[in-house]
């Protein structure tokens, strides 16, 4: 932990460098009433240990400490017989002004503990506890002493709070990032179980008018409801599992852009008659990417299949040199289908833009000209 930080901080206990230093400052102080001298030896000594003793628990009473230290000074000033030849008070009037600005919240009170150090100095200075003749330039030193310890401490405690601000405004800023990124799973749990759902609907349709007449290819569809209700149930626990804990050990890995024909394939059984055209190299990018490349598609061919039909679909991804391309375009929709009127509004295209805007890409949407609709997207790589 920063040093500075432990000056500020306020523990149960004395910490163990405040009982050193009030020994330290103890022993000095008594060391400089031996041997006795025209006062008796147990006022000097009571003097010496009032004065340091009190810098142990400095921290939890700050003001007190200094009134005792301030109150025991100018009382041995008034009644000793001549300067006692001590100078122990003044280190630890230092340590308990800085010690009252550091550890007292308000200001006006931390300028009230100033002015009872600096008169506590003031007032031993007159009535002659450090030199039968004081003179002022000794005088505008001791106070200057205790006006920089005074200030040191406020700084410190400045210093504090500003750290405490920062930390508080990050764990806000980290808060809400948890929040996006919760959302952002949200809508990734939508993209799941929209283009899954729509696919086990379509494919138990057809289940359902070939079970009769052709078993064999209504059992093949009733296989694929299986399989995509598997994964859809699999990604959905994955998801549901990093919402609540954050933990993503056990999951498998996303899909990639290698699963793009696996997709196509999907849709197209799901009675959807789409094609898959790649230009260009086919290379590695980075998982992210891939990822939303993918939903991004994903996304696209389950609002063709909700609000076009059975439209023809062309998927064409182009690898450039720095850059990725994407266009989804469907046809336009027969005549015989009409997009749901009653179906909410989704948030697939702003899902879309949303990780598009990620990874520094740009997302465009709306009708073609033939009266269909496309979705284009372009994306910065690096290059190879």
């Amino acid at each position: 932990m920063d040093p500075l930080a432990r000056l500020a901080q306020v523990p149960r206990r004395p910490p163990r460098s405040d009982l050193a230093l009030a020994v330290l400052l103890a022993v000095w102080a008594v060391a400089e009433v031996l041997p006795p001298g025209p006062d008796p030896l147990w006022a000097g000594i009571a003097f010496a240990l009032v004065t340091t003793v009190p810098l142990a628990v400095r921290r939890h009473v700050p003001l007190l400490v200094l009134a005792v230290i301030v109150a025991a000074l100018l009382l041995r000033a008034a009644t000793a017989d001549g300067p006692p030849a001590t100078v122990a008070p003044f280190p630890a009037m230092l340590v308990a002004a800085f010690s009252a600005a550091l550890h007292t919240r308000s200001l006006p009170v931390a300028l009230g503990a100033w002015c009872g150090a600096v008169g506590g100095m003031a007032g031993a200075i007159v009535l002659q506890f450090y030199d039968t003749r004081p003179d002022a330039g000794s005088a505008v030193v001791m106070v200057f002493f205790v006006t920089g310890a005074w200030m040191a401490g406020r700084l410190l405690r400045r210093r504090e709070v500003q750290l405490r601000d920062a930390h508080e405004r990050t764990r806000e800023e980290a808060l809400e990032a948890v929040a996006a990124e919760r959302l952002r799973i949200a809508r990734e749990l939508h993209d799941v179980v929209a283009h899954s759902l729509s696919i086990i609907a379509v494919n138990a349709g057809a289940a359902r008018e070939l079970a009769v007449g052709e078993p064999e290819r209504a059992r093949d569809h009733m296989d694929l409801v299986a399989d995509m209700a598997r994964e859809a149930l699999t990604e959905m626990r994955h998801l549901l599992e990093a919402l609540r804990d954050d933990g993503d050990d056990a999951l498998t890995p996303q899909p990639t852009l290698d699963r793009l024909p696996e997709l196509v394939e999907q849709a197209r059984t799901g009675g959807l008659p789409v094609r898959l055209i790649e230009q260009g190299g086919r290379r590695t990018l980075p998982a992210g990417l891939e990822l939303a490349v993918y939903r991004i598609i994903q996304e696209a061919l389950t609002n063709v299949r909700r609000h076009a039909g059975p439209a023809d679909t062309e998927v064409r991804v182009t690898y450039g040199i720095g850059q990725l391309d994407l266009e989804v375009v469907n046809a336009p929709p027969g005549p015989g289908h009409a997009p749901p009127a009653s179906a909410p509004p989704g948030h697939g295209l702003v899902g879309m833009r949303e990780r598009a805007r990620l990874y520094g890409g740009t997302l465009e949407s709306g009708p073609a000209a033939d009266g269909g609709y496309a979705v284009r997207l372009h994306l910065p790589v690096e290059p190879p």
